[in-house]
């Protein structure tokens, strides 16, 4: 879970939640085990890529420090993992790297703007969110979703968990419901909503009430 830029040099997660440079907030943040590294691929977004398992290439979008694509990786996907933070992607190569088997060559991880997907490469079988979308603001979470749209593949599922609460406090995330998550992939403009139910979104300092939801491109 990190923010992303906005274009080569542009506004940070959430319009100014995250101070005037969300990338340096980021990286000092990572200068430190990260309040949302577990050590291992959130619980719940992990039950809901075995309910509904994804077909073809994975994108991780704001993946940090790797482990939900890695979790992915070791059952045989092919994943590539963006943040912004060069730290985070460090550390996801070395976590990569020291993998056993061929999980390891299954993994790529890069620095980029995660809310661009479409802008990384050919369409993907699915695109993973664990603690991404809940960064942004509203209108930023618009155009991340217009631009999944042409990120996914046919049948490709986007794989969302994020807080269910917005907390009185600045650099926190904000809240995604699931009222939100019906009116942002409508059937009339091409998603199907698999699921999409209360959750826990683990961290260091305890959980949190969650959302989680698989929509799949039709």
């Amino acid at each position: 879970m990190s923010g992303a830029s906005e274009g080569s040099g542009g506004s940070g997660a959430s319009g100014g939640r995250f101070g005037p440079d969300p990338q340096a907030f980021f990286a000092d943040v990572y200068r430190q085990p990260a309040p949302w590294d577990v050590g291992a691929a959130q619980p719940a977004l992990a039950a809901q890529l075995e309910a509904y398992p994804p077909a073809g290439a994975a994108l991780d979008v704001g993946c940090g420090t790797g482990d939900l694509a890695i979790w992915l990786a070791r059952r045989g996907l092919d994943v590539l993992g963006v943040d912004f933070v060069a730290a985070a992607v460090d550390e996801a190569r070395a976590r990569a790297a020291a993998l056993p088997g061929d999980a390891a060559g299954r993994l790529a991880f890069e620095v980029g703007d995660a809310l661009r997907p479409s802008a990384l490469g050919a369409a993907v079988g699915a695109v993973l969110d664990s603690g991404f979308l809940h960064l942004f603001d509203h209108a930023q979470r618009d155009r991340f979703v217009d631009d999944l749209a042409r990120a996914l593949a046919p049948g490709g599922r986007y794989y969302l968990l994020a807080f269910a609460v917005t907390f009185p406090a600045e650099h926190v995330p904000l809240q995604v419901d699931a009222e939100e998550v019906h009116a942002r992939f409508p059937a009339a403009a091409g998603w199907r909503v698999l699921a999409c139910e209360p959750a826990e979104f683990l961290s260091r300092v305890g959980p949190v009430p969650a959302l989680r939801a698989c929509v799949e491109r039709a």
